[in-house]
C-alpha cells in the first residue's frame, strides 16, 4: 500500500500563489472601483467547497477578472499566469497540449487519455480534442498543479484545470461584446439573463467568431488557419425547495475551422520532399502560385518556407460537432450539503490531415471520430466535528468512442499498384483503419480535514478506481479507389479483435499546514497520483496489440504561502520533487515501406523537480503588479524503446516534452476614474525557455525560447459601456511545432501580432 499522500496542500499553496500573483480579482480594485490598499481575499473550490485561497492546501492559481479582458482570449492564453505551465494547440480536432510541470500530452486519439484534467462546471472532459475552450461567459479557472486524484479522479497525475461559468442571475440582464480585429476577425458574443419566477433563472448565451488564415500560402495564393466558430446554449437554475436546487445547462458547439497553420518543414532526405523536387516523375503538379518552382516547399531548399509562408495543397479541414449537458443538484440537510454532478458528452469529429504538409499529396488523412462520455458523481460535504471537515463520494464514467481513418496517396508515390511507374493515380489506394472501444471506470473517494490545533491542520484523503477497457479493431487492409467513385478491396481487412484488460488502483494523499502568523502559511505534503492503462485504437499491427500499463506518480512538496504590510503585497514559494514510474509515452515507429505508425507503451521513469516563485503588489489604489517564476528540471531517468528494426534505443537522460525549464511572467494593472467613467491599462509579458516537442529530442522538434506582450486599453463609460483596444503578441514572436514521423517533417506556426477593438455593453 502507498503512503497517504501530502501533495495537494502544498499544490493548491502553489496554484493559489500563483493566482495571487496574477493580475486577478485577487486585488481589491480590481474592477477599478475599490479605493484599498489591501488585497482582497480569493475564494476558490479547488477542493470542491468554498475556501479562501490562502487557506486551501492546494496549489491553485485562480484568474477570474483577467478573464474578461481582450488579450485573454480562451484556455490556451492561462499560460501567461502561472509558472510552469504551458498550453499550445495541436494539430488535429483543435485540440490542446497542456502541460503542467513538465507533464504533456500531444495526441487527440479517443482511445487515449490526457494527464492534465479539464474540468467544465463539474464535469471532466475525458478528450483534449476541442480542448481550447473560450472564455467569455466564465466567472473563473483554478489551475491546481500536481496530482489531484483524490478529489478529480483518474488522468490528473499533472494537475488539472477546473472551469466554473457564471451562474443566471435570475434578473432581466444583457451583455454583448462585438470584435473586429487582425485577419478580418469579426467575433460577437452575447448572454442574456432572465427571470423565471421568483425561485429560478435563465441563463442564454451565443458567441459566434470568423476569421481569416494568418499564414500565406504560396501554393494555393490563400490563406490558411482560419476560424469558422458558432457556440449556443442555455442554463436554468431552480430552487424547488429552501434547501434544493438545481442547474441544468445545455449547449452545442460547431467548430469547422482549419486545423492549424501547417508548413513544410521537410528535409531533402524526406519521402514527401523527393517526391516534390522530382524524385518520381512529374505528374503534371504546377509551379506554386508565387511561381517558385515545383518542390520548393521544402524547407532546406526554399528560404521561404517560413513562418510567413506554407506550400500545403489544401488546407488542413475539421467539421466538429459538440454537444454538452450538466445537471447539478444540491440538497442542504443540516451540517452537510450533497451534491450529485451529471454530465453528458457527444462529440462527433470529420477532418482532413495532410501529414507531408507540401504541394504533393504524399500523405492525407481523412477521419472520422464519434464520442460519447457520461460520467455520475454524488458527493457529501460537512462536519463531522468542530474540527473534522468531511468530503466524499463516489463516482461513475462510462466513455464509448468510434474512429474510422483513411491514409492515401503515399503507395502511388511509392510505386504500389498496377499502371505506369508501379502506380495509378493520386489517391488510387488506401489503407482503411476503424476500430471502436469502451471505457467503464467507478470510484470512491474520501478527504478529511482535521484541525489538530488552532493552527495545525491535518488533512488526509484518497480515492479508489477501478477502471476496464475494451478494445475491437482489425488488421487494416487496402482498397482501390476507381475513378468513378466505387471502392475495390485489394486486400481485405483482417477479423475483427476483441482485446479487454482491467485495472485497480489507490490514489493517497497527506498532507500538513501549519500557520506561523496569521499571514504565514507552511506547509509540506506527499501525494500520488494515477492515470489509467489502455489501449492504443491507431495502432496497425494488430497483432502486436498489448494493453499498457497505468502510469503512476509520488510527488513530494514543501512551500509557503504569506502577506505583508497589512495585505498589500503577498509572496508565495512552493518546492517540489515527482517521480513517475512507468510513464506512458506515444512512439512514432517506422514500419518500412515508407508506413509509420504510433505505440503507447510504459518504457519510462522519469523525475521533476522545480520551484515556483509567485509575488503580487497592489501598488497604488490604482495600480497592481505581478510577477511570477517557475524553474523545471524534468528528465527521464530510465526509457528504452525499439527502433523500426526492433532494436533497443536508450533515450534515458532525456527531456520530457513540453517543459521549459524556465518560465516568467510579469504585468501591470492600472485604473484611472474619469468623469464619464474609468480608463483601464492593461500589460502582460510572458517568456518560457526553449523545449522539444519530439520523444527523442530530435533537433527537428526544439522550439527557441520566446517572450510574448500582450497589452490592452479599457474605456468605460459609465457602469453599461466600454471600448478596448488590445494587442497580442505584439513583438510579433513566432515559433512552430515541428513533427518529424519518419517519411515527412511538418510544422504548425502560432498566429503573429494581433490587434483589434472590442465593443461591450451591459443591460
Amino acid at each position: 500500500m502507498k503512503i497517504l499522500n501530502l501533495r495537494k496542500i502544498p499544490l493548491a499553496i502553489s496554484i493559489a500563489s500563483l493566482w495571487t500573483l496574477g493580475p486577478s480579482t485577487a486585488i481589491a480594485q480590481a474592477d477599478g472601483q475599490g479605493k484599498s490598499l489591501r488585497l482582497e481575499e480569493v475564494i476558490v473550490t479547488a477542493r470542491k467547497r468554498v475556501e479562501s485561497m490562502q487557506d486551501v492546501p492546494i496549489s491553485v492559481t485562480a484568474l477570474s477578472e483577467q478573464l474578461n479582458r481582450s488579450t485573454v482570449r480562451n484556455l490556451q492564453d492561462v499560460s501567461n499566469f502561472v509558472p510552469n505551465v504551458s498550453i499550445d494547440r495541436i494539430g488535429s480536432n483543435n485540440g490542446v497540449s497542456i502541460s503542467i510541470r513538465g507533464i504533456s500530452f500531444q495526441e487527440t486519439d479517443k482511445s487515449l487519455d490526457p494527464p492534465a484534467g479539464v474540468i467544465l462546471d463539474g464535469v471532466y472532459l475525458g478528450t483534449v480534442a476541442g480542448g481550447v475552450l473560450n472564455n467569455f461567459d466564465m466567472e473563473r479557472i483554478e489551475v491546481l498543479r500536481g496530482p489531484q486524484g483524490t478529489l478529480f479522479g483518474k488522468n490528473t497525475t499533472a494537475g488539472a484545470l477546473n472551469v466554473i461559468r457564471t451562474a443566471p442571475t435570475r434578473e432581466w440582464g444583457a451583455k454583448i461584446r462585438l470584435g473586429a480585429g487582425s485577419w478580418d476577425q469579426r467575433e460577437a458574443q452575447a448572454v442574456v439573463n432572465m427571470p423565471l419566477t421568483e425561485n429560478g433563472g435563465l441563463k442564454l448565451y451565443g458567441h459566434v467568431n470568423d476569421r481569416d488564415g494568418y499564414i500565406d500560402n504560396n501554393y494555393l495564393d490563400d490563406d490558411i488557419g482560419e476560424v469558422d466558430y458558432q457556440q449556443i446554449g442555455g442554463t436554468v437554475s431552480y430552487n424547488i425547495t429552501e434547501k434544493f436546487d438545481l442547474t441544468f445547462t445545455a449547449e452545442r458547439i460547431e467548430d469547422d475551422s482549419d486545423l492549424g497553420a501547417y508548413a513544410n518543414f521537410n528535409k531533402f532526405t524526406d519521402v514527401a520532399c523527393l517526391v516534390s523536387i522530382g524524385g518520381v516523375p512529374d505528374f503534371g503538379i504546377p509551379p506554386d502560385a508565387s511561381g517558385a518552382p515545383f518542390g520548393s516547399g521544402c524547407g532546406e531548399l526554399d528560404p521561404e518556407s517560413d513562418e510567413d509562408h506554407s506550400s500545403v495543397n489544401a488546407p488542413n479541414s475539421a467539421e466538429v460537432t459538440n454537444d454538452f449537458y450538466n445537471l447539478t443538484m444540491n440538497w442542504d440537510i443540516g451540517n452537510w450539503l450533497l451534491t450529485s454532478v451529471t454530465g453528458y458528452v457527444d462529440r462527433d469529429e470529420d477532418f482532413r490531415l495532410e501529414y507531408d504538409a507540401s504541394q504533393v499529396e504524399v500523405l492525407t488523412v481523412l477521419a472520422k471520430q464519434d464520442y460519447e462520455q457520461f460520467s455520475q458523481e454524488l458527493r457529501a460535504d460537512g462536519n463531522i466535528t468542530d474540527n473534522i471537515n468531511l468530503t466524499a463520494g463516489l463516482y461513475y464514467w462510462d466513455s464509448e468512442y468510434e474512429q474510422f481513418q483513411e491514409a492515401f496517396d503515399l503507395w502511388y508515390y511509392l510505386g504500389i499498384g498496377f499502371g505506369p511507374e508501379g502506380g495509378l493515380w493520386p489517391g488510387a489506394v488506401s489503407q482503411p483503419l476503424d476500430g471502436k472501444g469502451e471505457n467503464t471506470s467507478y470510484a470512491a473517494f474520501a478527504s478529511v480535514d482535521w484541525q489538530l490545533t488552532d493552527r495545525l491542520m491535518l488533512n488526509i484523503g484518497g480515492r479508489y478506481t477501478y477502471e476496464e477497457r475494451k478494445l475491437e479493431t482489425a488488421v487494416p487492409g487496402f482498397n482501390l479507389n476507381l475513378p468513378d467513385g466505387s471502392v475495390l478491396p485489394i486486400v481485405p481487412a483482417g477479423p475483427l479483435q476483441n482485446f479487454d484488460d482491467d485495472w485497480t488502483e489507490f490514489s493517497p494523499r497527506v498532507a500538513l499546514s501549519y500557520d506561523v502568523t496569521d499571514d504565514l502559511m507552511v506547509f509540506g505534503s506527499f501525494s500520488s497520483g494515477f492515470k489509467s492503462g489502455g489501449f492504443f485504437a491507431r495502432t496497425q499491427n494488430v497483432n502486436d496489440i498489448n494493453s499498457y500499463d497505468p502510469e503512476t506518480v509520488d510527488t513530494y512538496e514543501l512551500g509557503m504561502k504569506s502577506e505583508w504590510l497589512e495585505n498589500r503585497f503577498r509572496f508565495n514559494a512552493p518546492i517540489f520533487y515527482s517521480e513517475y514510474d512507468d510513464k506512458q509515452e506515444e512512439t512514432i515507429v517506422n514500419l518500412g515501406g515508407g508506413n509509420v505508425t504510433t505505440i503507447v507503451n510504459n518504457a519510462a521513469d522519469a523525475e521533476l523537480s522545480g520551484v515556483e516563485l509567485e509575488f503580487v503588489a497592489q501598488i497604488t489604489t490604482g495600480l497592481t503588479g505581478f510577477l511570477n517564476y517557475g524553474y523545471l528540471d524534468a528528465e527521464f531517468n530510465d526509457f528504452t524503446v525499439a527502433d523500426s528494426e526492433g532494436n533497443e534505443v536508450d533515450n534515458s537522460d532525456l527531456e520530457l516534452r513540453n517543459a521549459p525549464e524556465n518560465t516568467f511572467g510579469a504585468g501591470l494593472d492600472y485604473y484611472l476614474q474619469l468623469s464619464f467613467g474609468e480608463l483601464g491599462v492593461h500589460y502582460n509579458y510572458w517568456w518560457r525557455d526553449e523545449y522539444h516537442t519530439v520523444l527523442n529530442n530530435d533537433p527537428a522538434g526544439l522550439i527557441d525560447s520566446a517572450g510574448f506582450h500582450n497589452a490592452s486599453i479599457d474605456l468605460s463609460f459609465g457602469e453599461r459601456y466600454k471600448l478596448s483596444v488590445y494587442g497580442r503578441n505584439i513583438g510579433d514572436e513566432r515559433y512552430a511545432r515541428v513533427v518529424p514521423i519518419g517519411v515527412t517533417t511538418w510544422g504548425n506556426y502560432n498566429p503573429g501580432d494581433q490587434y483589434g477593438v472590442e465593443f461591450t455593453a451591459e443591460f
